[in-house]
C-alpha cells in the first residue's frame, strides 16, 4: 500500500517536470543575482549568506507544494485513493516525497553556494544543511496539509499562498534563528535541534488531524 501511494506520488511529480524544471531555475538565477549583484564588489558575511539559502527553502517549497498539489486535482488521483487509504497515510507519504526532492534541490543549492560565495565555506557544508532538513520537513507538512485544505475551496490558487505564507513565517524565522545562534555558540546545536524537531511534530500532527477532519466530512 506503501509502495503504491510513493509510486503514485513520484508519478505526479514526475509529470509536473516543468515544475520542477522551473523550481531549479529560479533558485540558480537568484543565486547568479546575488553573486554578481554582491560577491563581485564585495564578498557577502555568512549571516547574509543563510537568509538567502532560508529564503529559496522558502520559494522551491511554495513551488514545488503547488505543483503537486495542481497536478494531483487535475489528474483526480487524490480522489481515488482516499476510496480505499486513510487520509493521514496519504498525507504523510506524499509529505515525504515532497521533502525527499525539496532537500535534493537544497542540496544542489548548496553546492552551488559553496562555489560561488568565498564566506560560505566558513562552516561545513553539512553544518549548513543540517538545520534545513528539519526546516523542509516542517514546511512539507504544512504546504501539503494547506494545499488539501485549498483544493477544497472554490480558490484553489489563491487560498494556498495566503495561508502558507503567515503559517510558514515561524519556520522561516526560527530555523534562521537557530543557525545564527549556532554559528555564535556550537553548543546550542542540541537545543535548537530539538526545537526543530518539535516543529516537525506539530506540522505533521496537525496536518494529520486536518486530513481527517476533512474525511469526517466528506463522509458526513
Amino acid at each position: 500500500m506503501i509502495l503504491s501511494l510513493l509510486k503514485k506520488e513520484l508519478l505526479l511529480i514526475g509529470r509536473g517536470l516543468h515544475g520542477i524544471l522551473s523550481m531549479f531555475v529560479l533558485s540558480f538565477t537568484l543565486l547568479f543575482l546575488f553573486h554578481f549583484s554582491f560577491e563581485k564588489d564585495s564578498s557577502l558575511t555568512i549571516l547574509p549568506l543563510i537568509g538567502i539559502k532560508w529564503s529559496i527553502l522558502f520559494i522551491t517549497s511554495y513551488v514545488l507544494i503547488g505543483q503537486s498539489t495542481w497536478e494531483e486535482r487535475e489528474s483526480g488521483a487524490g480522489l481515488i485513493v482516499q476510496l480505499s487509504i486513510p487520509n493521514w497515510m496519504i498525507f504523510l507519504v506524499k509529505s515525504i516525497v515532497v521533502w525527499f526532492f525539496l532537500i535534493f534541490v537544497l542540496g544542489l543549492v548548496c553546492l552551488g553556494m559553496n562555489l560561488m560565495f568565498s564566506n560560505f565555506s566558513t562552516i561545513g557544508l553539512f553544518n549548513h544543511i543540517i538545520f534545513l532538513i528539519p526546516g523542509s520537513l516542517s514546511l512539507s507538512f504544512l504546504g501539503v496539509s494547506l494545499g488539501s485544505i485549498a483544493a477544497s475551496t472554490r480558490m484553489k490558487e489563491v487560498i494556498l499562498p495566503l495561508l502558507l505564507i503567515p503559517f510558514s513565517i515561524p519556520i522561516f524565522l526560527f530555523g534562521l534563528k537557530s543557525e545564527f545562534r549556532y554559528i555564535g555558540d556550537a553548543m546550542s546545536l542540541n537545543q535548537s535541534l530539538i526545537l526543530m524537531i518539535f516543529f516537525c511534530f506539530f506540522y505533521g500532527g496537525l496536518g494529520a488531524l486536518f486530513q481527517e477532519l476533512q474525511s469526517e466530512n466528506v463522509d458526513g
